[in-house]
């Protein structure tokens, strides 16, 4: 790499568009270009434009007071400028500098309104892009490349942290030292940025912990729930299925005595013509027919009156009950079945007892009524009467049928002795009748047990049914939508046993039941709203807690390039600086003519650069140990100073400051040509550096910057005719009479031929 051409444009004197080229490798040679011109022609301007298109922010560097001073100022024969522009373009052919092009053209560009922008190729860039890439090419504003009149002495008049800086950027590890600057940049970034999610988390956390547990809650609910409705989906399915099955059974039970019932009565009804017959033939004397129509009349009359009874005491017992989940009370539905049982007993043994047809058909009265007595009873079973009212009136009327029933019992009682006195003259003549008589009895005997039975079972059902409504009613409450769900499923699959037992007793499965509403009823009702929020915070917890579990692995990551960096500068800045040492003492040698000199590197006690701040600030500083320590400086490199021993010939120095100007440019010479020996830029500027020698040094000089030219391209800002001597081309600066530069090129290779 080498420059090979500058453009400067309105910068300091060159107001006028001025181009220089320099003539690229030749014969062992990097070339050696000379500038010359009087005192104030503005030839120190290119070298300023050079370290200006470099980068360089110090107006003192660079002469001016402000920004705007680099822009030509104008004259009384010409305008001032409105903007001052440096191009320099490299030839990077040896991609030295790290972009694949084979020019490298960097521009800078200054308004007087203060805008600046910065180029490489044409295209916009930042200046610390341009500065990473030209340190990766071993060179800078602030590096060796310009060397101007006043800096070989400052170079030894240098602070120890400047000094530091500049064998830093000879030593070549400025492209780590940027490295490092970014790696430090992004940690303190990523730690900022680690303390900012960090205080976001603390102040959500609370929230969250609140929200996480009523989704757990409501977590919990959801798992209480589900297995709620498990168990009454199996609870009540079971219960439903038995319910169901009772009645299916029950309904069987009924249809199965109907059908007994209806073959008894059809057998009861061929006896009873049989008995007709025989009844026909029968013949009877007047006595006894008085007393069968004096009974019978009795009979009618004490079945009315029991009918009276039994309507009257199912009035009273239907006003007493009201409308209820069942027909009528079972201790209700007791007495009138046991009084119906007592009324059969007694038609039976009257029945047993009878001699005469006509004795017959009165009995078979009594069973008839006795029979509607039966199906009333039914009847109030299957619709009791809703409602209560007042039962006195009936009750005394029952009271008084009561008493009417005894006196007809006394009577019954008398007649009947006397039909079984009148019964036995004709007992023998009887045979046949009474044959039949008892056939038809014992068929009527079977008759009512049938019939008995059917009430039974009717009731049974009645009961079945009433609890399997309520069942169904208590169902609706607990299941609500899913009680159609659930009755479809128990009707769509076989109905079990009613004695089926499932997996779990019943009461076990009802007491589960009961225990899971109560733990709903502790945990209760919880605001969707709730839920929203807690996804939502939940979403950002989970993006902060990556972010943070990001930045620590960053922060990690950063912490071992830096201190690899740390590792690669310091074995870097070692090497390099032993080898300048070596160089340092040879060429100063050579420009002494004898003597030594050396460089000597001395660790120091790390200086804390907050500590500095807040003293110029001001404030009292807190001491190191009683804070933590920044970035900086818990990944600050071992410091050191560098001190520079020089003795020339036949003196013994023990200060810089014992050294004369000359002695000291000398040294300052002999720095420079070691640093550029073992670090070579791809191009160095001398202004006036040999300004201050003698003939016999400017020599020794040339020559120096001749042997070095095989390694670096020189651009001589001088008055020395011995370094012009070496130049091949050679460039002469004139003032005009407007206040501008311009520019004479010769080529010396030319003027030799």
């Amino acid at each position: 790499m080498y420059l090979q051409k500058l453009e400067l444009q309105g910068f300091k004197s060159f107001a006028n568009r001025t181009e220089l080229e320099f003539l690229g490798p030749k014969a062992g040679t990097k070339g050696i270009t000379a500038i010359v011109g009087p005192n104030g022609s503005g030839k120190s301007n290119v070298a300023d434009g050079i370290r200006w298109v470099l980068g360089e922010q110090s107006m003192k560097l660079l002469r001016g007071k402000k920004s705007e001073d680099v822009i030509f100022s104008g004259s009384e024969k010409r305008a001032r400028s409105g903007f001052a522009e440096v191009s320099m373009l490299l030839n990077n052919e040896d991609r030295k500098a790290d972009i694949e092009y084979p020019e490298l053209l960097i521009t800078r560009r200054l308004y007087r309104d203060g805008t600046s922008e910065y180029l490489v190729n044409k295209q916009k860039t930042r200046l610390t892009d341009i500065q990473l890439l030209l340190a990766r090419a071993s060179f800078g504003e602030r590096h060796y490349s310009v060397i101007g009149q006043g800096m070989i002495e400052q170079l030894l008049q240098l602070s120890p942290e400047e000094r530091r800086e500049f064998f830093e950027e000879a030593s070549g590890v400025k492209p780590l030292e940027l490295k490092k600057d970014q790696a430090l940049g992004k940690l303190e970034s990523a730690e900022e940025n680690l303390r900012t999610a960090e205080g976001l988390i603390r102040e959500i956390e609370p929230r969250m912990r609140s929200l996480s547990r009523q989704a757990k809650r409501l977590e919990d609910r959801g798992t209480i729930e589900e297995e709620l409705h498990g168990l009454q989906h199996a609870y009540y399915g079971s219960l439903w299925k038995e319910s169901n099955a009772k009645c299916k059974v029950q309904s069987e039970k009924l249809r199965e005595i109907e059908g007994r019932l209806a073959k008894k009565r059809a057998e009861a009804a061929a006896i009873e013509t049989e008995f007709s017959k025989l009844e026909k033939e029968e013949t009877r004397s007047d006595a006894f027919l008085k007393l069968q129509l004096e009974y019978q009349k009795l009979v009618e009359e004490r079945s009315a009156l029991r009918e009276k009874e039994f309507e009257a005491r199912g009035a009273i017992d239907r006003a007493r009950s009201g409308t209820v989940a069942v027909p009528l009370p079972i201790s209700r539905i007791i007495s009138e079945l046991q009084a119906i049982s007592a009324l059969q007993d007694e038609t039976i043994e009257r029945l047993t007892k009878a001699t005469s047809m006509d004795d017959v058909r009165g009995i078979l009265n009594e069973t008839k009524d006795l029979a509607k007595r039966t199906r009333d009873l039914l009847d109030r079973l299957e619709r009791p009467a809703p409602g209560k009212t007042d039962t006195s009136k009936t009750e005394r009327e029952l009271s008084g049928i009561t008493e009417k029933m005894k006196d007809l019992a006394g009577k019954l009682a008398d007649i009947q002795k006397r039909i079984e006195a009148a019964g036995k003259e004709e007992a023998g003549r009887k045979g046949a009748f009474f044959e039949a008589q008892r056939r038809l009895q014992g068929k009527q005997e079977e008759l009512y047990a049938v019939d008995r039975e059917l009430s039974e079972a009717r009731i049974e059902l009645a009961r079945l049914e009433t609890r399997r409504e309520a069942l169904e009613n208590e169902m609706a409450t607990e299941l609500k939508e899913r009680l159609e769900r659930v009755k479809h499923e128990v009707e769509s699959r076989e109905a079990p046993s009613p004695t089926a037992k499932g997996p779990l007793p019943q009461e076990e499965i009802q007491a589960k039941i009961q225990k899971l509403k109560y733990q709903l009823e502790l945990i209760g009702g919880i605001d969707p709203e709730v839920i929203k929020e807690y996804t939502e915070t939940n979403e950002r917890w989970t993006f902060l807690t990556t972010q943070v579990d990001d930045l620590r692995k960053s922060i990690t990551d950063l912490e071992t390039v830096i201190v690899e960096l740390n590792r690669l500068i310091e074995i870097q800045f070692s090497e390099t600086f032993e080898r300048i040492n070596e160089a340092f003492g040879r060429y100063f040698k050579i420009l002494f003519n004898g003597g030594q000199a050396k460089l000597e590197r001395k660790r120091v006690a790390p200086t804390h650069k907050r500590e500095e701040e807040e003293l110029e600030e001001g404030v009292e500083p807190t001491k190191a140990e009683e804070r933590p320590p920044s970035i900086a400086e818990k990944f600050a490199a071992e410091e050191f100073e560098i001190e520079i021993h020089a003795s020339p010939p036949g003196k013994r120095i023990k200060s810089l400051a014992m050294l004369s100007g000359g002695e000291r440019s000398l040294s300052a010479i002999a720095l420079i040509s070691a640093i550029i020996a073992v670090n070579p830029s791809p191009f160095v500027v001398l202004d006036e550096v040999d300004a201050a020698l003698d003939e016999s040094n400017s020599i020794r000089f040339a020559q120096i910057v001749r042997e070095l030219s095989s390694q670096t391209q020189f651009i001589v800002i001088t008055h020395n005719r011995y370094t012009m001597e070496h130049a091949s081309t050679l460039y002469g600066v004139t003032m005009r009479d407007d206040g501008t530069s311009q520019l004479l090129s010769v080529k010396l290779e030319d003027i030799k031929r």
